[in-house]
């Protein structure tokens, strides 16, 4: 909770309690401490007396240390604490107004209350707002039965319910509801703070799922491709054979360096090396790939070249890679035809082959993680079978002006 209205010094929720106490039991002792404009000739009380008050002083402003950790405890001993010095000086030293000076104690017990509301459970409450709301009743009884004089100077059981309601009553529910609010507003920003939590690991989650599949998917695909090529000429052209099997060995070295880094950056991200994200221009390193794989591919890139946002480029390199994995793999295609536009705000990418068509890599999940990351940078996709076959991937991604 605040440790301090505005404009007020911010002390510790305890040095508040302490100075408020202070101020009571002041307003308590001030008659026999021999002030200027004090109440005079008042008898002086028995010895027992002042040392009861020394105690009550030191036991009260030694339990406003511990507002923090023991806060319940701590209104206990306030509490009682005022009671019992306010009995010790009797009624004589407080110009028969005990109710009214009582009150100032209570004012730093309701800080604590508010403190109690915020931090401990329910149940708390109530054990601690019975011992505010009991100190002025428990305080009238002791009185009687002392035989101290009340405000009409008479002895007896005196006790105005209104005076109650206004000094003990109302303050506390304030406190009460002060907390409450306070409360709620903590737990609220909680909430906040775990769903924020949580969408950020399903975030990253994602994340790392869309680059295991993109990183993978494409050089399983080449690495599949090149070894059905090896076997069916093995005997017959066994050089081609060769060059196939050193395909497969560059692409698996690549891909297991790659697995590397990014477990390496998973488990050690402040010791990991860091590399540029792939983007449009390696782009010609993936239609080398496919072209080495056996598919005839051909690029096109025209408006204005430019470097584009770091998001942008990444999404368009995915989606490209996809695309052509997709082409490796499940095609069964000779030609693939890849084309990027640059414009003022657009980029469009257009991938389409002559194969059989079907759904990109793995059942769909390919696409699935490609709409995520277009998603991401507020653009389109669209991808399936073309009416005279093949298969087309068709994305625009905004880039700004």
């Amino acid at each position: 909770m605040p440790v301090a209205p505005a404009g007020l010094p911010r002390l510790p929720l305890g040095a508040w309690t302490a100075l408020i106490w202070s101020i009571g039991a002041f307003s308590t002792l001030r008659a026999y401490s021999g002030l200027p404009g004090m109440p005079s000739g008042l008898p002086a009380p028995p010895s027992w007396c002042w040392v009861l008050a020394a105690v009550a002083v030191v036991t009260g402003l030694g339990a406003t240390t511990q507002v923090s950790r023991r806060p319940l405890a701590t209104l206990h001993l306030m509490v009682v604490s005022a009671v019992v010095l306010v009995l010790a000086v009797g009624t004589e030293g407080i110009a028969n107004h005990p109710d009214q000076v009582l009150s100032l104690f209570l004012l730093a017990a309701d800080v604590v209350l508010a403190r109690i509301v915020v931090t401990r459970p329910p149940w708390v409450w109530g054990v601690a707002l019975v011992s505010v709301l009991a100190a002025m009743p428990v305080s009238a009884v002791l009185r009687a039965v002392f035989r101290q004089p009340g405000k009409s100077g008479e002895t007896g059981l005196h006790f105005d319910w209104t005076v109650w309601m206004a000094i003990a009553v109302l303050p506390a529910v304030v406190a009460g509801l002060l907390g409450y609010s306070i409360r709620q507003t903590r737990e609220y920003a909680r909430r906040i703070s775990e769903q924020a939590a949580e969408q950020a690991v399903v975030a990253e989650r994602l994340r790392i799922s869309r680059e295991l599949h993109d990183h993978v998917a494409h050089s399983v695909g080449v690495i599949a491709l090149q070894a059905g090529a090896a076997a069916r000429v093995m005997d017959s052209q066994p050089d081609q054979a060769r060059e196939a099997l050193r395909a497969i060995e560059t692409t698996s070295r690549e891909t297991l360096s790659g697995l590397r880094r990014m477990l390496g950056g998973l488990r050690q991200a402040e010791e990991a090396p860091l590399r540029p994200a792939p983007g449009l221009a390696d782009v010609e390193r993936l239609v080398g790939t496919a072209t080495a794989a056996g598919v005839v591919v051909d690029l096109t890139v025209s408006g204005e070249r430019r470097a584009l946002p770091a998001d942008v480029e990444l999404s368009a390199y995915r989606i490209i890679q996809e695309a052509l994995t997709n082409v490796l793999r499940h095609a069964h295609a000779e030609t693939c035809r890849i084309s990027v536009e640059y414009s003022a705000s657009v980029l469009a990418i257009e991938v389409v082959d002559d194969g059989q068509g079907g759904e990109l890599a793995d059942g769909g999940f390919g696409l699935t993680g490609l709409r995520e990351r277009v998603a991401l940078v507020n653009g389109t996709i669209t991808a399936g079978t073309r009416r005279g076959g093949g298969f087309q991937v068709t994305a625009r991604l905004p880039v700004g002006t």
